[in-house]
């Protein structure tokens, strides 16, 4: 079993978290992921904080802060009794005419306070509306990813169950913990130094180098600098019943895929007639926990863990489903 005490100290950049401040984005202390969630009576606010307490001590990366030095950013894992680990604000919004409005107003604001090094890296906003209770969680994404959702989602509502119940601190009773974030970035960067990955990296370059020599920019519609969201719109397609069940098992069966393969294949050939771009370099993600340090279990570890790798797209392999698959 992993160790079950808290975790503080620092913690090792992971490959995403490199290439995170890598591109220098225009403001990298908002950079969030957030959910709201409804509830159509009213919160107990006390026991919502004895959740909140409670999660932040036992998810351990989500005490994390990221300070700059001359070197980089560095991440540190603050102990529970180091500065605020997460911050409520309550706003009674019940009796105005424009709720909608008036709660985005807030929750931007919300994004929009969080700070790299001087934390917290979570913020919540609790709305009292005419119709219910919006509670907007807020998650820098260098600290959380989709999976994570997942866990604090349950971690959650089982809190909150035992909370308003009358449980309090370590009563709140939550899954035991797996390895922590900072147990996994250190054996991540051990693996990424084994000979047998130093032999791979010889590849990879040629995949970004010589093969993103050979791919063509993609041609630009209308390019200017005064393009905005609001100039976009959306196209939706609708399948058949019919249509989503080849695609999601016939055509499998007969081509021996997976669904990514067939999505990329069509991604390729789209770009191809569209272009003429015979090679195209696209960044695929993955979700990142792939079991490939066996000694380290991270099933119920929040962080952001997310993999990214290069993939050459080749549309011109001729009209057949066969060859482009």
């Amino acid at each position: 079993m992993a160790s079950q005490e808290e975790v503080v100290g620092q913690v090792e950049l992971t490959p995403i978290q490199r290439w995170f401040f890598e591109q220098q984005p225009v403001d990298l202390h908002h950079s969030n992921q957030a959910m709201m969630l409804y509830r159509a009576g009213r919160f107990d606010v006390d026991a919502l904080r004895r959740t909140m307490d409670r999660i932040v001590q036992h998810h351990d990366a989500l005490r994390t802060v990221f300070r700059e030095t001359e070197q980089g950013y560095v991440a540190w894992n603050r102990s529970v009794e180091e500065g605020e680990l997460y911050t409520l604000d309550i706003i009674d919004f019940s009796g105005v005419e424009d709720e909608f409005t008036a709660v985005e107003a807030k929750a931007s604001e919300i994004q929009a306070s969080i700070h790299l090094s001087e934390g917290p890296l979570v913020k919540l906003g609790l709305f009292h509306c005419a119709g219910g209770d919006h509670l907007l969680i807020v998650i820098h994404h260098l600290v959380v990813d989709g999976v994570s959702w997942r866990i604090l989602l349950e971690d959650l509502a089982s809190g909150y169950e035992q909370a308003v119940a009358g449980q309090t601190g370590t009563a709140i009773r939550l899954p035991h913990k797996t390895d922590s974030f900072q147990v996994w970035a250190k054996q991540l960067s051990a693996y990424a130094n084994r000979a047998t990955m130093e032999r791979e990296l010889a590849y990879w370059q040629h995949i970004e180098q010589a093969e993103a020599s050979l791919a063509k920019p993609l041609p630009k519609d209308f390019a200017n600098d005064n393009a905005r969201l609001g100039d976009s719109e959306v196209v939706t397609v609708r399948w058949t019943k019919q249509e989503t069940e080849q695609l999601l098992k016939q055509a499998h069966r007969a081509y021996n895929t997976e669904m990514n393969d067939l999505l990329l294949a069509a991604l390729g050939k789209a770009v191809y007639d569209w272009s003429g771009s015979e090679r195209v370099l696209v960044n695929l993600e993955g979700h990142g926990r792939e079991a490939i340090l066996t000694d380290v279990d991270i099933t119920r570890t929040v962080g952001w863990f997310t993999s990214q790798f290069p993939v050459v797209l080749d549309g011109s392999l001729g009209q057949g489903g066969i060859q482009l698959v």
